[in-house]
């Protein structure tokens, strides 16, 4: 920031603190941040106004009331199993099915066009260094209820329209070969990877499609030509898996813990340093891989291993200008240099991220240095490889705690209302750039919300999976939410944590950006305009107003409410599974 803009934000927090002792902002709990807060309001304001004068210029696309939503029958959306079991059917066996394709458009192979990628917006990539891809996995528990298919895209976000668009896909494919397939549930979960072509329309794509807008009306701001390649090669990979379906045996199994950090005082008993928690220094969130490896009959057959943990995949600077799909990409080579098929499921990682500047074992700094030597290319990619490597060998070491999971699949999927509030994620819904199903809504302090998906999953008799549809705070779902005096607003959380409405002893994961990508999903008392983030960091105003709050995550959020919302359709499937 330049020295002339803190200045002018020194002089406007000055004057408002003068001026501003009745004012709105500091309503919530007096005397809680309301300096800050009421500095917020102004400049916040300012930047939403300048939002909504975009929203006004161009027209906004006609879309149903949220009552006429749900009063129709929703489209390529699917509620799960008819019914939850308790035990595995009689004779029960566990089948699954691997399938893999490319996103990768030739033209970017072929060196004739370069893309954006979502992460870091003005990047643009004019080659590839590994691979985006989409992997997915079809899984039946021998119940008879229909297959559950789960995949996982490289990639930043996908929006629900085009998760809806790959399912259609998917089925039609299927029919296409005379297959009449039971599924009853398709979830997509995007990696988060930066690295890669934009699967949201959050890169700088944007921008001349936010001008045209003003005369002819939005367009999605995702590169036309890669969303077809997305949702073609997505659908062909779930057909894949879905025939490639044999029987076997699950066995799931734990990492080493990973969240050890001695300066900020929490997961001192873990043993690698390889994650950190952002924002809330808290125990709560998700410290090892959950893995899953099913072992098909068939001898002469891949196994296959799926990972589940949440954690950012932006090792890689955003001056490489080849594709990567980051740290994934490299336990993935690992994994299948062991003889399995690998898939990486993304958790609840909203402000976790991998520790990149740690100590890694000697073998595997070795092992990179060689191909350093080799290639000097390799140096960009040198710390995410690194704990590729290592994140892969975890998995590949505790292989030898696994315990064979019973054939039990319950699925509960639903969909549910987020109201939009102000900014720039709800000015991409609202006028339909970004892929969001979008109705109106009264209630809504914008005046629209949008409608995406959450959900329950069983596997075996201990394992609970909650999806959700963005980037979730996990205290949301772990406990420990931030509390009234540490939170922005000076408000309590009042929701329960998801986990504590399920019965004891079970392991709770989250399959996050799972069906949507609607931002960030933070507790409701710690929402602040994004602003916030820069004024709180200006020089001396830590000294000045208590420790830093980082509000970087609140500017790609839908607004205040995805967190009530989000855990209270979570809660509601918890206590109906487990009345």
């Amino acid at each position: 920031m330049k020295k002339s803009f803190k200045t002018f934000i020194a002089v406007l927090l000055v004057f408002t603190m003068l001026f501003s002792v009745n004012a709105s902002a500091a309503s919530a709990s007096a005397g809680h941040n309301t300096a800050i807060r009421a500095v917020t309001t102004v400049l916040g304001g300012i930047i939403d106004g300048a939002i909504g004068l975009l929203g006004f210029l161009a027209p906004t696309p006609d879309y149903p009331t949220v009552e006429e939503y749900f009063k129709g029958e929703s489209e390529n959306f699917y509620a799960g199993t008819a019914e939850f079991l308790d035990s595995a059917a009689e004779g029960a066996q566990w089948s699954l099915g691997f399938g893999k394709e490319s996103l990768v458009p030739q033209n970017l192979l072929d060196g004739t066009k370069k893309y954006y990628t979502g992460g870091y917006f003005t990047q643009k990539v004019s080659g590839v260094y590994d691979d985006q891809k989409a992997v997915a996995i079809a899984m039946e528990d021998g119940s008879g209820r229909g297959t559950t298919i789960f995949a996982s895209v490289d990639g930043i976000g996908v929006a629900n329209k085009d998760i809806r668009a790959i399912r259609a896909a998917a089925e039609k494919k299927l029919l296409e070969k005379g297959v009449f397939a039971n599924i009853n549930a398709i979830n997509i979960n995007a990696t988060h990877c930066h690295t890669v072509i934009d699967t949201q329309g959050i890169g700088l794509d944007l921008l001349p499609k936010i001008l045209k807008s003003f005369f002819t009306g939005a367009d999605r701001s995702i590169d036309s030509e890669f969303l077809e390649v997305m949702i073609n090669k997505t659908a062909d990979a779930i057909v894949e898996a879905y025939l490639n379906m044999e029987k076997g045996k699950l066995y799931y199994f734990e990492s080493a813990t990973m969240g050890k950090d001695e300066g900020a005082g929490i997961f001192l008993d873990d043993e690698y340093p390889y994650l950190c928690n952002k924002r809330y220094y808290t125990e709560t969130f998700q410290n090892f891989m959950a893995c899953f490896k099913f072992v098909p009959d068939n001898t002469a057959s891949a196994p296959t291993v799926f990972t589940n943990f949440g954690a950012h995949p932006t090792v890689i600077d955003e001056t490489t200008k080849l594709l990567s799909a980051d740290f994934p990409a490299f336990m993935e080579s690992e994994i299948n240099a062991a003889g399995m098929n690998f898939m990486f499921i993304q958790g609840a990682q909203a402000p976790v991220s991998v520790n990149k500047w740690t100590e890694m074992p000697e073998e595997i700094v070795a092992k990179v240095e060689a191909e350093i030597a080799a290639d000097p290319t390799v140096e960009d990619y040198r710390v995410s490889k690194q704990l590729g490597y290592e994140f892969a060998s975890l998995i590949l070491e505790a292989q030898e705690n696994a315990t064979e999971v019973e054939p039990i699949l319950n699925v509960k999927m639903t969909e549910y209302v987020v109201p939009l509030g102000k900014g720039l994620l709800p000015y991409g819904a609202t006028e339909g750039f970004i892929g969001t199903t979008t109705v109106e809504d009264a209630s809504s302090e914008s005046g629209y919300s949008i409608i995406t998906e959450a959900g329950y999953i069983e596997i075996g008799k201990s394992i609970v999976v909650l999806t959700a549809p963005g980037e979730i705070v996990p205290q949301l779902i772990y406990g420990q939410v931030i509390s009234a005096e540490d939170s922005y607003l000076g408000t309590e959380w009042t929701l329960d944590a998801t986990a504590d409405l399920i019965p004891e002893g079970k392991t709770v994961l989250v399959m996050g950006l799972c069906n949507d990508a609607i931002g960030y999903i933070i507790p409701d008392n710690d929402y602040a305009h994004f602003i916030a983030d820069t004024i709180w960091d200006m020089d001396g105003a830590d000294k000045l107003f208590g420790p830093y709050h980082r509000h970087y995550e609140e500017m790609l959020s839908t607004g205040d409410k995805a967190g009530s919302a989000t855990i209270a359709t979570l809660n509601a499937l918890a206590k109906e599974i487990n009345k």
